[in-house]
C-alpha cells in the first residue's frame, strides 16, 4: 500500500506533536531516549489520548550530533541543542564516527521502534538531513563560506553527513517504520540552483534505497525548492505554516501527497475551539484526495491538551 492509498477515500491526520508527551507524562526526555519500554509507554499515551492515523514515537531530531559528541544542552522536557561546530577542517571529517549504528542510543531508539510496532498503525519518525547536519556539524557561517572558499571541505562533510543520515535511515526502514521524513529546516538558507547541488543530490541518494513511504519537511516558504523535490521519489512534501495550500495544490503532483499546515503556535497553541475547527473545514474544502492535514511544525511543549483533542477528534468525527 503506498501513501496515497493510505490517505485516498478519507481525511487522515498526522499531527506532529514534538515533545508534548514528556510535558505531560512528566517523563525527562533523556530517560524516555534511554528506556525502549518509556518510549512505548509514551506512545501508547499519545495514542489513547490523542488518536490520529500515525504513531508520532519521540523523535530524537539531534540523535546524530549526540552520538557524534558534538556539544549539547539538554533541557529535561525539550528537544536538546547543539551549542558549539567543532567540525571546521578536513582533518575534523576524518575523525568523526564513520559508523553509528552499533552506538547504544542508535541501538535503543531502534529497539524501541519495534517495541511500537505492536500498536497497528503506521509509525512516522522524523530525521534530520544531511543539509541541516552539516550545518550543526560545521555551524552555519563557516559552512555557506566554505561553499565558496572551500569547495573540498563542504563536499566531503555533506558526503559524510548524506552516508551518516543514509545508514540511520535504512536501520529505521528495516526496523519497521512506515513513513520515514527527512527535514532540512537549514536549506531555506541557500539559492533553488545551490539546493539543487548541495540538498537534492543527497536526498535522492537516501530515498533510493529506502523500502517505505517518504516525504520531506522543509520550514519557511520553500515554494521555489519543493517542485525540485518532488522529482525525487518520494510520497510527499510537508510545508509550513506560511504557504497557502490552496495555492500550492494547483500545481503540486496528483499523484504525491501535500502535507500541512496547521500554525503550531499561533492556531493549535493559542486558536480558540471555533478557530481550530474553521481551519480545519477550510483546508477540507479546499483541498483535494491527495492532502495529509498535519501542522506546520511541530507543536509547542505548552499546546493545551484540550485543543490537540479538539483536532484529533473533530477529523475523526468527520471522517465517519
Amino acid at each position: 500500500m503506498t501513501l496515497m492509498e493510505y490517505i485516498k477515500g478519507r481525511r487522515r491526520l498526522l499531527p506532529f506533536v514534538g515533545a508534548i508527551g514528556p510535558n505531560l507524562l512528566k517523563l525527562k526526555m533523556e530517560d524516555i531516549y534511554l528506556s525502549p519500554e518509556l518510549q512505548l509507554k509514551t506512545a501508547k499515551y499519545m495514542d489513547k489520548n490523542f488518536p490520529s492515523d500515525f504513531i508520532y514515537p519521540l523523535n530524537e531530531g539531534n540523535i546524530f550530533c549526540d552520538v557524534l559528541g558534538i556539544p549539547m544542552k539538554k533541557p529535561d522536557y525539550d528537544f536538546s541543542m547543539v551549542i558549539d561546530h567543532p567540525i571546521k577542517t578536513e582533518e575534523d571529517i576524518l575523525n568523526l564516527k564513520k559508523d553509528i549504528l552499533s552506538e547504544e542510543r542508535v541501538l535503543l531508539n531502534i529497539e524501541a521502534i519495534k517495541r511500537i510496532k505492536q500498536i497497528k498503525k503506521p509509525i512516522y519518525v522524523s530525521v534530520q538531513g544531511p543539509f541541516t547536519l552539516a550545518i550543526q556539524l560545521a555551524g552555519a557561517t563557516h559552512f555557506l563560506k566554505s561553499t565558496i572558499k572551500n569547495p573540498e571541505y563542504a563536499e566531503n562533510l555533506l558526503k559524510y553527513t548524506g552516508e551518516l543520515v543514509k545508514s540511520y535511515v535504512k536501520e529505521l526502514s528495516g526496523a519497521g517504520v512506515d513513513l520515514i521524513s527527512i527535514a532540512e529546516p537549514s536549506s531555506v538558507m541557500i539559492s533553488a540552483k545551490q539546493f539543487e547541488k548541495y540538498v537534492l543530490k543527497n536526498l535522492e541518494d537516501i530515498f533510493s534505497e529506502v523500502d517505505c513511504w517518504k516525504i520531506v519537511h522543509i520550514c519557511g516558504n520553500t515554494q521555489k525548492i519543493y517542485p525540485q523535490i518532488m522529482t525525487l521519489d518520494i510520497d510527499g512534501f510537508s510545508f509550513d505554516q506560511i504557504l497557502d495550500l490552496s495555492k500550492i495544490s494547483e500545481e503540486f503532483p496528483k499523484d504525491k501527497v501535500i502535507i500541512g499546515n496547521l500554525d503550531p503556535v499561533e492556531l493549535v497553541g493559542k486558536g480558540s475551539s471555533t478557530e481550530i475547527k474553521n481551519e480545519i473545514d477550510r483546508l477540507d474544502s479546499v483541498m483535494g484526495d491527495n492532502f495529509l492535514l498535519s501542522f506546520g511544525c511541530s507543536a509547542v511543549n505548552n499546546t493545551p491538551a484540550e485543543n490537540l483533542k479538539l483536532i484529533c477528534n473533530y477529523k475523526r468525527k468527520r471522517d465517519v
